[in-house]
């Protein structure tokens, strides 16, 4: 009896979970409330800085046509610093307080707006308030005002805003980034982040995939991820591009 009473209760236990899960996705009318729901399942276990090298595959036609390094940090939020090859090149990029500073032989070349999707929907999204993320996310142009759940590539995905111009994937099991799609007439453009993997027990995606009319043009594979507790804020100040190492 005491068997068959466990069973029952067990049963029991399982029902209410699964009703738990499917009610609390159904309860996310709009993007907003999911960002919200992103941000509040992993804002104690998200990491403020990441630095990490990037293995940088570019393809045409199906064919691989250069492959480099390039090394990055990241500090929340939507602080990045990129370089091309090593530190001796000169060559790469910052990107601070939603403007893009571009650098050859160490000289600043260019300064423009910019809002890196990736980064805010990626990364930001975990680690800085939503008051902060959700009105840069409109400003993108993303509809948050519709939200669906489907399939993308096999993976079960919550859908935010139109496929059929601008939208974002997030997992619906975990609440982590899956990717973009952009169409417009110069076709379809979408990016995947794939194989998360568990760095000092935080979730970190190794691959970036970029796909476009279904073609792979870029393929991005992480290395020797690092998730330091601090890091200099003069890893981002534009005039000191030239002297920073990590």
């Amino acid at each position: 009896m005491k068997t068959v009473g466990f069973f029952f209760s067990l049963v029991f236990f399982c029902l209410q979970f699964f009703s738990f899960s499917t009610f609390s996705q159904e309860t996310i009318s709009n993007g907003s409330e999911l960002i919200e729901e992103m941000h509040a399942k992993y804002a104690d276990n998200w990491y403020q800085h990441i630095t990490l090298k990037q293995n940088m595959f570019r393809y045409k036609n199906d064919s691989l046509i250069r492959n480099e390094i390039w090394l990055v940090a990241y500090s929340a939020p939507t602080k990045l610093h990129i370089r091309y090859l090593d530190f001796s090149s000169g060559r790469g990029w910052l990107i601070v307080n939603d403007t893009l500073y571009s650098y050859n032989h160490n000289k600043l070349k260019g300064k423009s707006p910019r809002l890196h999707e990736l980064i805010i929907l990626g990364y930001d999204i975990y680690g800085a308030s939503p008051q902060v993320t959700i009105p840069k996310i409109k400003q993108m142009g993303f509809d948050l005002s519709i939200v669906t759940q489907t399939q993308v590539r096999g993976n079960n995905v919550f859908q935010v805003g139109n496929p059929d111009s601008l939208c974002f994937w997030v997992h619906t099991d975990n609440l982590l980034f899956y990717g973009i799609r952009r169409v417009n007439e110069n076709g379809t453009r979408e990016i995947f982040y794939e194989n998360y993997k568990e760095i000092y027990g935080k979730p970190v995606a190794t691959e970036v995939q970029y796909l476009e009319d279904g073609y792979m043009y870029l393929y991005e594979k992480y290395f020797d991820i690092r998730l330091p507790s601090s890091m200099p804020s003069s890893f981002f100040y534009p005039e000191r591009f030239d002297e920073t190492r990590w």
